[in-house]
């Protein structure tokens, strides 16, 4: 079946996208991605120089709680409570701990008081942290609580003093020979962290327990949730600014090409009468633009002079077909024979008069 004119001319027919639309768009394709992986960078910076921070604060916090310690005091506290107190404090080799009574607090002991009230003082310093001192215990990979900030908590928590831990992994042990940190989240017995622990030492080098802070994994994923809500409104806010910007600047640039559009209808349809100096005269530098309408200008009058002399030359053609058609119309009716007839009535007419006037002037 054949396919009419109309229909090919549907089929061939586009749809209309304007220009700032594409510009905006070619803005989404291109930037949203840009924008979307600056974000992502600098989230990940960000939350790693904040954790960097939190990280040396821990360093700097534990350092300072092993400087001003009373060693001898410390000393003294467990030799006191291991040497008094064997039915609550038994450090025997292989003794296992007390399921029922793992670990207590020695309240009647100024030494424990004393101790407590350091790890507190440091504490108050870095509020977000928890502290906690232990030494070595008997079994393998064993660790044994001395003091704890935990004791002034309310309700108590932490390591009571003798309370014998064993962790899954090695690196509260590891705190008693080296500085172990624990920057990735873990879960142990009493909740989720991030963790420091460094070795005590006596006057002469000695390792004699170990010290740990521990900061709450909600803490660091608060401080991450707040970089990441700041980030995301700064990202909105940010990518709203420049869509706006972008949609403003697209409209600078094609309302001259939309003015030019609009002047090419016109003198399609003849309206030669035109202004361009709102493009042309510009303040500023000049650009493409203006050079497409200063060619426009001269465009329109060539076309305007073409076509007056075009209109001209059609009349003279007319005239012409008008004069051709006149004397073709005259020979026609000169070649009938009722011409012919007239004709030669009309001479033979013409002589018989003739004859008359010759006779009278005889």
């Amino acid at each position: 079946m054949a396919v009419s004119t109309e229909d090919n001319s549907k089929k061939k027919e586009k749809k209309f996208l304007s220009l700032r639309f594409k510009i905006v768009f070619g803005f989404i394709v291109i930037f949203t991605p840009v924008f979307m992986a600056s974000y992502y960078w600098f989230y990940q910076y960000t939350s790693a120089r904040v954790l960097q921070n939190i990280s040396d604060d821990l360093i700097q916090t534990i350092q300072g709680a092993i400087d001003g310690m009373d060693k001898d005091a410390f000393l003294e506290l467990i030799k006191y409570e291991t040497t008094y107190n064997p039915d609550k404090c038994d450090l025997s080799p292989n003794s296992q701990p007390n399921p029922d009574a793992n670990g207590y607090y020695p309240e009647d002991n100024p030494l424990y008081i004393q101790h407590a009230e350091w790890l507190r003082t440091v504490q108050s310093v870095e509020p977000e942290t928890k502290m906690y001192t232990y030494i070595k215990g008997p079994l393998d990979g064993e660790v044994v609580g001395i003091g704890s900030t935990g004791y002034w908590r309310e309700p108590r928590g932490g390591f009571r003093f003798c309370h014998r831990y064993t962790s899954s992994s090695s690196k509260i042990y590891d705190g008693l020979s080296q500085r172990v940190d624990a920057w990735d989240i873990y879960q142990d017995d009493f909740g989720r962290w991030i963790t420091t622990y460094m070795p005590i030492t006596d006057a002469g080098g000695n390792n004699i327990a170990a010290i740990g802070v521990d900061i709450e994994a909600s803490y660091v994923e608060e401080v991450k949730q707040g970089i990441l809500t700041t980030g995301v409104y700064a990202f909105i806010g940010s990518y709203a600014v420049i869509f706006v910007l972008v949609y403003f600047l697209s409209g600078i640039v094609t309302a001259p090409l939309i003015n030019l559009t609009n002047v090419a209808e016109e003198i399609g349809e003849g309206k030669y009468e035109q202004d361009l100096s709102a493009i042309t005269e510009r303040e500023g530098f000049q650009d493409e633009i203006a050079t497409l309408a200063k060619v426009f200008n001269v465009m329109i009058d060539k076309v305007y002079q073409r076509e007056k002399s075009l209109r001209a030359r059609v009349q003279q053609l007319e005239i012409m077909i008008d004069e051709g058609k006149r004397d073709e119309e005259i020979d026609q009716i000169v070649g009938t024979d009722f011409f012919q007839d007239l004709r030669s009535k009309a001479s033979k007419l013409r002589k018989s008069e003739d004859d008359k006037d010759k006779d009278k002037k005889k």
